[in-house]
């Protein structure tokens, strides 16, 4: 059978062949032995590379859970992705997300599209902070873990007439002030123009995001929030989010 499929990364096995770790549209993440690949490029080519789109050959195996890969074609190669680490960086930590939080076997047409599209928008343009924070809160979304900046968890009411909140990444969203006596050390700041713009940017056309400009401090604002959050989630580090706080890309 023929599946769609993106790439997220391979590892060498024994002289010839390479195992890939692969999420695809029809079935979701899998694991995969593509025999003699580092030699045939008749049958691979090269298609097998990190966050590629391609059109895999598979056969499942009787003894286990992986896959044999008989063939690859590329659909996308999303070049102009490779040459920018920052991207790279970037497209990592959003798979990281969903090898975390999709469970294998388990396939999610939206999230696949989600991904497929995100990669094309990377590798045309070079996206604003508000669209990859938006990006990131829908993914979330689609993975089943949408932080909330609508209603406040204690009172149920709106942040329209009462915008003083902070974010708590153990509640999953946004709170007013007003409705606790303490504001626990997780919780993260959001001031009333930082939450009205985070807002406007996930109401407005995707097409529209692009122009709502975020100050610095906001960037950083919601980006400390999300970050915490998905911490918060995991219950332990994420690798590929360290590696780009680190290298200076949040």
């Amino acid at each position: 059978m023929t599946i769609r499929s993106i790439i997220m990364k391979k590892i060498d096995r024994g002289e010839a062949d390479e195992t890939v770790i692969f999420l695809s549209r029809e079935r979701g993440w899998l694991t995969g032995i593509a025999k003699n690949s580092r030699k045939s490029r008749v049958r691979f080519g090269g298609h097998l590379e990190p966050f590629c789109v391609v059109d895999l050959a598979v056969r499942l195996r009787k003894k286990d859970n992986l896959v044999w890969i008989d063939e690859s074609h590329m659909s996308k190669g999303f070049l102009k992705i490779r040459g920018k680490m920052e991207s790279l960086a970037r497209v990592s930590y959003f798979f990281e997300l969903v090898s975390v939080f999709l469970p294998e076997s388990s396939p999610d047409p939206d999230v696949f599209d989600f991904l497929e599209n995100f990669l094309e928008t990377l590798d045309a343009s070079n996206p604003g902070s508000i669209e990859l924070l938006v990006s990131e809160i829908h993914l979330l979304g689609l993975l089943g873990f949408q932080p909330s900046f609508n209603r406040c968890p204690f009172c149920g009411q709106g942040f329209a007439s009462n915008p003083d909140v902070f974010f708590s990444p153990l509640l999953g969203g946004a709170v007013h002030k007003s409705c606790v006596e303490y504001k626990p050390a997780l919780d993260k700041t959001m001031s009333p123009a930082t939450l009205a713009a985070l807002r406007h940017g996930l109401n407005a056309d995707s097409r529209l995001v692009e122009r709502i400009k975020l100050s610095r401090s906001a960037e950083k604002e919601i980006r400390d929030s999300l970050s915490a959050f998905v911490r918060c989630l995991r219950g332990e580090e994420i690798k590929s989010l360290r590696f780009m706080e680190k290298a200076g890309y949040f």
